[in-house]
C-alpha cells in the first residue's frame, strides 16, 4: 500500500467535504463475499451467468430460487470486515451518501454495531428483501425460504428475492439520489468496484465531470482507473482503516 496515496486521499478528505462513495464486492471479498466480476468472480461462470438473468424466472424458477436462497442462507454466516467498520466511521468526517451495488447488508450490520446509519443507496437491490413479481410488494424476512417457491399473500403472485436481475432497470429512487450525490460530490471514492456494470459504473465519470477528486481503493486495475486521480492498490480492509487513521489525524 502507497502511503503517500493514503495521505493525499487524506488530504481532501480532512475538510468535511460532500462525498459519494461508489461500493463494489471488493468491499465483502474479506467477509467471505465472492466478486462478481473480478478474477474469480461469480459471473464468469455461464451458469450462474444465467441465474442472475430475469429471463431464468420464467423458464426454471425453482432452480434459480434454490440459488437466490442459498446466498440468501449465507447471510447469517458472514460479518463486516474492517473495510465496512472504517467506511461507516469515515462517513462522520463529512457529508457521505453511499451507493452500493453489493446486496449483502453488511454496510448496514456495521451501521448498526456503531449506533450510526450513513445515507446507503441499494443500486442492485438486496438480497434481505423480498418482493413479489407481479405486483411490487416488498418485505424484509430471512426466514421465508425462496426455494419453496412462495407465493404473495397480497396478489397470489411469485416472490422472488430483492435483487436487481441483469434484463431489469435500476430502482429509480436510488439512482437518481445517487446520481444527484455524484454531481453534488467534492470527493468520489470508488472502492472494490471493476467498474464494467452500468449504469452504477457511470457514477464516478458523472462526479469527475462536476468536478469531484476521484480516490480508486482496488488492489487491481480497473475500467475506471484512468480517470481517477489517487489510486490506492490495496485491498479495502486494509486501506480503509489507514485512510481513516489518516484522516482523523489532526
Amino acid at each position: 500500500m502507497s502511503q503517500s496515496a493514503i495521505e493525499r486521499a487524506a488530504d481532501v478528505l480532512r475538510d468535511h467535504p460532500r462525498v459519494l462513495v461508489c461500493v463494489g464486492s471488493g468491499l465483502s471479498v474479506e467477509s467471505g463475499v465472492p466478486t462478481f466480476r473480478g478474477a474469480d468472480g461469480m459471473f464468469r461462470d455461464p451458469e450462474i451467468a444465467t441465474l442472475t438473468h430475469v429471463s431464468t424466472f420464467d423458464s426454471d424458477r425453482e432452480r434459480m430460487m434454490r440459488w437466490y436462497q442459498e446466498r440468501r442462507d449465507k447471510l447469517h454466516t458472514i460479518d463486516p470486515n474492517p473495510g465496512h467498520h472504517s467506511l461507516v466511521q469515515l462517513t462522520q468526517t463529512g457529508e457521505y451518501t453511499i451507493a452500493t451495488q453489493n446486496v449483502d447488508h453488511l454496510l448496514e450490520a456495521a451501521s448498526d454495531e456503531a449506533g450510526f446509519r450513513p445515507s446507503i443507496y441499494h443500486l442492485h437491490g438486496s438480497l434481505l428483501e423480498v418482493r413479489c413479481h407481479d405486483c411490487g410488494h416488498t418485505f424484509e424476512d430471512l426466514t421465508l425460504d425462496l426455494g419453496e417457491l412462495p407465493t404473495c399473500e397480497r396478489c397470489g403472485g411469485p416472490l422472488r428475492p430483492g435483487v436487481v436481475w441483469f434484463g431489469e432497470s435500476l430502482p429509480v429512487d436510488a439512482l437518481h439520489r445517487s446520481n444527484r450525490a455524484a454531481r453534488n460530490a467534492d470527493v468520489c471514492i470508488v472502492v472494490g468496484t471493476s467498474g464494467l456494470v452500468h449504469p452504477a459504473a457511470a457514477l464516478p465519470d458523472i462526479a469527475r465531470r462536476h468536478g469531484a477528486t476521484l480516490i480508486e481503493i482496488n488492489p487491481n486495475e480497473t475500467a475506471l482507473s484512468d480517470i481517477c486521480h489517487i489510486l490506492i492498490r490495496d485491498k479495502a480492509g486494509t486501506a480503509l482503516p489507514a485512510l481513516l487513521k489518516e484522516v482523523r489525524r489532526s
